[in-house]
């Protein structure tokens, strides 16, 4: 479960003329000529966003840039591409590093992270654009989302704030990482983690590739750690049991959140029920009805679909690719 990243690095150049720069660079290495939100979007790590303006334009602004460029790879290999190619090098007149960027994620009721990070670091609350203007090489930018951070931002819609912390970022990264947990559980309303408890069962005895499936979905939305994984007894009824896998699951996330995930996964692409997902808060039992708890008649199967196609929105390609990989293998074995 990640809690911070780093995210792209910010550059600004002046050169002698920025579209024969751009088509230079981009006749050596992969180059975008993007906005700065769509640059965002794209950005992640190991990314640099570079803001071109020519010799007459003194402003060190993104919105007085004339063209802004996004490079997947890091400043390091760019600075070095530019050093020793003649023609590039010799347009440029100056560069200068904006501040590092970094990305983390926060529960979803998170102000008491953000105020106390702010406190200690005494730091400024701003948008991304005024913190690359108004940071420098020596401060870095924090973006706070309670969405799974992965890899890239993905949408300014996301971040529910960004400050500007005066200090460099490889050392700001090594202590939020280190601190994380602790801003965390501060954050939540009571100070308490959530230790569930989830239990597979499977008509088929599927259980490896059931397994395998439900891992690729809570790894990939980043809900917890998983704490252990044991086979375990259901003692649904008198004198009849029923074996069950069992994962123990840490998670700061709302019980509930973790219930649709289970919810919506029981079924295939192709509607059919799969597998049965129970998941309990120490003794208590979650329902799907528990889901809305609004005293309504729902179509479970339904629900479960709209939980279903929601969530497959946030999920990787990577990960989409692997799940219905393990789904056809299932549905091919059942």
């Amino acid at each position: 479960m990640n809690f911070v990243r780093s995210g792209p690095r910010y550059l600004f150049l002046k050169v002698k003329d920025p579209e024969f720069f751009s088509q230079k660079l981009s006749q050596k290495t992969e180059v975008k000529r993007l906005d700065f939100e769509a640059a965002i979007k794209l950005a992640a790590e190991e990314s640099v966003i570079v803001f071109l303006s020519d010799q007459q334009n003194n402003s060190l602004k993104v919105e007085n840039s004339d063209l802004i460029l996004y490079l997947p790879m890091n400043s390091t290999a760019l600075l070095a591409m530019i050093l020793n190619e003649t023609e590039l090098s010799q347009s440029v007149i100056k560069i200068t590093a904006g501040p590092g960027q970094l990305v983390m994620r926060i529960p979803e009721k998170g102000e008491k992270v953000i105020e106390e990070i702010i406190e200690n670091y005494q730091a400024q609350e701003l948008s991304i654009l005024e913190g690359i203007d108004q940071g420098s090489a020596a401060s870095t930018i924090i973006s706070f989302t309670d969405q799974p951070i992965k890899s890239r931002i993905k949408s300014l819609k996301k971040v529910r704030d960004n400050i500007l912390v005066n200090k460099e970022s490889t050392l700001l990264f090594e202590e939020l990482r280190r601190d994380a947990i602790r801003y965390i559980t501060h954050g939540l309303d009571d100070h308490q983690w959530s230790e569930l408890k989830i239990n597979i069962y499977d008509s088929d005895e599927l259980y490896e590739l059931e397994y395998q499936r439900l891992i690729t979905i809570l790894s990939d939305l980043e809900a917890g750690i998983i704490l252990g994984e044991s086979w375990t007894k259901d003692h649904a009824f008198a004198l009849f049991s029923i074996t069950a896998y069992q994962l123990r699951l840490f998670t700061f996330l709302d019980p509930i959140e973790i219930k649709k995930i289970l919810f919506a996964f029981e079924y295939s692409s192709q509607r059919e029920r799969l597998v049965d997902y129970d998941l309990f808060n120490k003794s208590h039992k979650i329902s799907w009805g528990e889901i809305l708890n609004d005293n309504q008649r729902h179509d479970r199967k339904e629900l479960a679909f709209k939980y279903r196609e929601k969530i497959m929105e946030e999920l990787s390609e990577a990960a989409k690719e692997h799940y219905f990989e393990l789904e056809e293998e299932i549905t091919a074995k059942t």
